[in-house]
């Protein structure tokens, strides 16, 4: 009996902790392979479920300022949601139908490009088979590429049934009368101030890349202006990707090299502005993730969901980090997330 009291006596926090994070990793692998396996219906849920706390907003305001029921809220706020979606898909489908019209443009000026560098470079006495290169570069798959980007977005536009089935049923329930509790008031107030923040942030950014491009003429400028308001949602890499894309077009659009810098450099320089100095100020503390928290998540979650879990990491590993603090067991791993030490 001695024996056995000193062995339950002998375990220390530090046991504790090394259990639990065990515990918690056998635990991720193990959600990470169900999430992996139901992500046909996991990742619309999940849509549905962030986009209830945008519609949460509108559908309160509505009943309060001019005392509509809950039913008639809830249909004004999903029916403008709905058409924001159609007219999203309206400026992909017609983005599309331009690349798709546009490529020959494009394989003539290619064309012409390849000629220009092999007169410049018979000057220098470097020959090479014209025919032979122009064959390569119409072998990169860079059209193909954005034509595949804009045809995957608007496969997930149309595809979005799902989710609209599920925000239906999640915003058409009456409210509950009992006051939440502390942590669910902490996961609505931080989840809802990031979604709002985000849209409108990233709604400036498309809208102010987009009028850099219309003015500097570049083609299928909205577009791109599009795929920087929903790439933007993805942080860093997403802003990152929107800068380059234009890269194919302005190369072979402009026949100024500066025109091609320009086009790169403003839209990278108000994604900077935008993210590094207006977000934070309206977000605050925001979700107290450390950036190397937000690059594992993005690497984890769009491991297990591609580029929907991408969309959805910061969001989903917010809401776990405050969980997690709010469980002794857990609470020091919530704030090795948050960057700070759990000692």
């Amino acid at each position: 009996m001695q024996n056995m009291e000193n062995q339950n006596t002998s375990y220390t926090p530090a046991h504790s902790s090394i259990i639990a994070g065990c515990l918690l990793v056998i635990t991720t692998i193990l959600v990470g392979i169900a999430l992996s396996f139901t992500r046909n219906v996991m990742i619309p849920f999940v849509f549905a479920l962030f986009l209830s706390y945008l519609l949460d907003a509108p559908i309160d305001y509505l009943k309060k300022k001019f005392t509509l029921p809950h039913w008639l809220a809830v249909s004004i706020s999903f029916f403008g949601l709905l058409i924001f979606i159609f007219i999203v898909f309206l400026i992909l489908r017609g983005s599309i139908a331009n690349a798709i019209s546009g490529f020959y443009i494009y394989e003539e000026k290619l064309k012409t490009l390849t000629e220009m560098a092999s007169r410049f470079s018979a000057k220098y006495e470097i020959f090479f088979n014209q025919d032979n290169m122009l064959e390569k570069l119409r072998e990169l798959p860079l059209f193909s590429f954005l034509q595949t980007a804009a045809g995957r977005a608007a496969a997930f536009i149309a595809d979005f049934l799902l989710v609209i089935v599920f925000l239906l049923f999640l915003v058409s329930g009456a409210k509950q009368v009992k006051p939440k509790s502390k942590l669910s008031l902490e996961i609505d107030m931080k989840i809802r101030n990031y979604i709002v923040t985000k849209i409108v942030s990233n709604f400036f950014a498309g809208f102010l890349v987009w009028i850099v491009y219309v003015i500097f003429g570049l083609d299928l400028a909205l577009m791109f202006a599009l795929l920087t308001f929903l790439l933007c949602f993805i942080p860093t890499l997403g802003s990152i990707v929107s800068t380059l894309l234009p890269l194919p077009v302005a190369l072979l659009q402009y026949d100024e090299m500066w025109k091609v810098w320009i086009v790169l450099a403003v839209p990278a320089f108000l994604q900077i502005i935008i993210g590094n100095v207006i977000e934070p100020k309206f977000l605050g503390k925001g979700l107290d993730l450390h950036p190397i928290t937000i690059l594992l998540s993005l690497m984890f979650w769009g491991l297990i969901w591609g580029v929907a879990g991408m969309f959805l990491a910061v969001p989903i590993t917010a809401v776990l980090r405050i969980i997690f603090d709010q469980i002794p067991l857990t609470k020091g791993f919530s704030e090795l997330l948050a960057g700070r030490s759990p000692i």
